[in-house]
């Protein structure tokens, strides 16, 4: 999504706030404050409304898998780190499957396989439900997608390519894309891009 565009986000109401809700709403909130950001300067870079943002900081939103990635890229950080993952220092990071933690939002959950503490190559699983229909974005640098099961449609501006089981797709990322299931079993790829922060306009 172009960060000079602001727009409303569709989201269900949550019915309650749990912790991993909560957790995700401190950390959103923690990010911004660290990097002297006003809501409405997050929304700028973001993409994201002010209202929509208030509400994912006060826990009465859940925020969907794509909107965290709009404010990870927004805010200079890896998934992991917003949604409150840590590592150790260390030269070598090793993400355990049994240890990842699962976002889950409507029709589609992600696991981040990246470092939490570092944020130029992103790497996350998506599982992407029957029926699933991408909404497009669009973001700084590359991304690579690799299907790891089940198949999927990567739609590129309008340019629609089927992906099977070991099948991979490479573009600019700054190209509208959005990744679709329109089968009827469930498909589960690799996502790797880069995480870059665009640089804060404020029109001056």
């Amino acid at each position: 999504m172009n960060p000079d565009t602001t727009v409303a986000e569709p989201l269900e109401a949550t019915p309650g706030l749990t912790d991993d809700d909560a957790r995700i709403a401190a950390s959103i909130r923690s990010h911004r404050l660290r990097r002297n950001l006003t809501l409405a300067q997050l929304g700028e870079l973001s993409g994201i409304s002010v209202a929509h943002l208030s509400r994912l900081e006060n826990g009465s939103r859940t925020p969907t898998v794509r909107l965290m990635l709009q404010l990870a890229r927004a805010l200079g950080v890896s998934l992991g780190a917003l949604v409150g993952e840590s590592s150790e220092p260390s030269t070598v990071y090793v993400s355990r499957a049994a240890e990842r933690y699962t976002l889950a939002a409507g029709d589609t959950s992600v696991q981040s396989l990246s470092d939490p503490a570092l944020r130029r190559l992103q790497a996350v699983e998506l599982c992407l439900a029957p029926g699933r229909i991408g909404e497009p974005a669009s973001h700084s640098g590359e991304e690579w997608v690799y299907v790891l099961s089940g198949a999927i449609e990567v739609d590129l501006n309008g340019s629609t390519s089927a992906l099977d089981a070991g099948d991979a797709v490479h573009f600019r990322a700054d190209i509208r894309h959005a990744l679709c299931n329109p089968h009827a079993e469930a498909a589960t790829v690799l996502v790797v891009n880069a995480l870059e922060a665009p640089a804060l306009n404020l029109g001056h």
